[in-house]
């Protein structure tokens, strides 16, 4: 059963090797797109970085564990058992956490930008109010809405200063809801802003007009629901979007566990 499960072991980690290069190469490039193409800014930035850290740590325990069995070396066999449990408990402090800021049953995310923006629905009937607190609270809120006015989200230069071209969009999609939510008004809100008789204060045609009143060439609007539903939207799909990245990982460290128990290191 030793020799058996050290053939597998090794081979195992010669694959989780590879498919980790492969998946960290993956997303090197995915971020450099965004800074090279798409001008990364603090308001645009892809704050899911736990997929790195985790293939990282994949990376690094594979290496570990070929060296242990090539060498023999107890130390490299203890510290690759060591990150594989390490793997483990971070992999469940991620479940966790995104139970936290998710829940158990959600709405889909389009769904939920959908329902903001278009039926002015407040932001914590469709989203956790802990995410609500992480990404679009008055005092982050601040920093992204002086960051979007900097790098003139919205507006349309010509030449060199365009900061956005057509096919950028086609390349990353990640600012779509971006697009859509802090640079465009609901249509709902064109028979609504004739007239304001009715219409709470609170409501974001009444921002929109606001916002848009003194700058006729950009339409736009930073400080609405539907632009901080943009900012919640394209965190919660680019969550799932990396959800696979866990499961590779869960799957890995639990075969590679496996083989250990049953004497891959003998």
């Amino acid at each position: 059963m030793g020799l058996f499960a050290r053939v597998f072991l090794t081979l195992w980690l010669i694959g989780g090797t590879a498919g980790s290069i492969y998946l960290l190469a993956r997303r090197f490039v995915e971020l450099a797109m965004r800074v090279v193409n798409l001008h990364n800014e603090t308001c645009l930035e892809d704050p899911v970085l736990w997929p790195t850290w985790l293939m990282t740590l994949v990376l690094v325990s594979c290496i570990l564990g070929l060296m242990g069995i090539v060498c023999k070396l107890k130390l490299f066999q203890w510290l690759f058992s060591f990150l594989i449990n390490v793997g483990v408990i971070y992999i469940i402090a991620i479940m966790v956490w995104r139970l936290l800021m998710f829940g158990w049953v959600r709405k889909p995310t389009p769904m939920s930008f959908e329902e903001v923006y278009k039926n002015n629905s407040p932001l914590d009937d469709e989203y956790k109010p802990m995410l609500i607190q992480e990404m679009v609270a008055d005092n982050i809120w601040n920093e992204v809405n002086e960051c979007l006015n900097e790098i003139k989200f919205c507006e349309e230069a010509k030449g060199d200063d365009k900061y956005f071209a057509k096919d950028d969009w086609k390349i990353e999609t990640f600012y779509e809801y971006y697009q859509e939510g802090c640079c465009v008004p609901p249509s709902r809100c064109a028979k609504q802003l004739i007239s304001f008789k009715g219409i709470d204060n609170n409501d974001d045609c009444i921002k929109w007009a606001n916002a848009t009143i003194s700058k006729p060439t950009h339409v736009k609007c930073y400080n609405c629901n539907s632009c901080k539903a943009a900012r919640l939207a394209t965190y919660q799909t680019n969550q799932d979007k990396v959800r696979m990245y866990t499961l590779i990982a869960a799957v890995f460290l639990f075969i590679a566990n496996l083989f250990v128990s049953m004497g891959g290191f003998e």
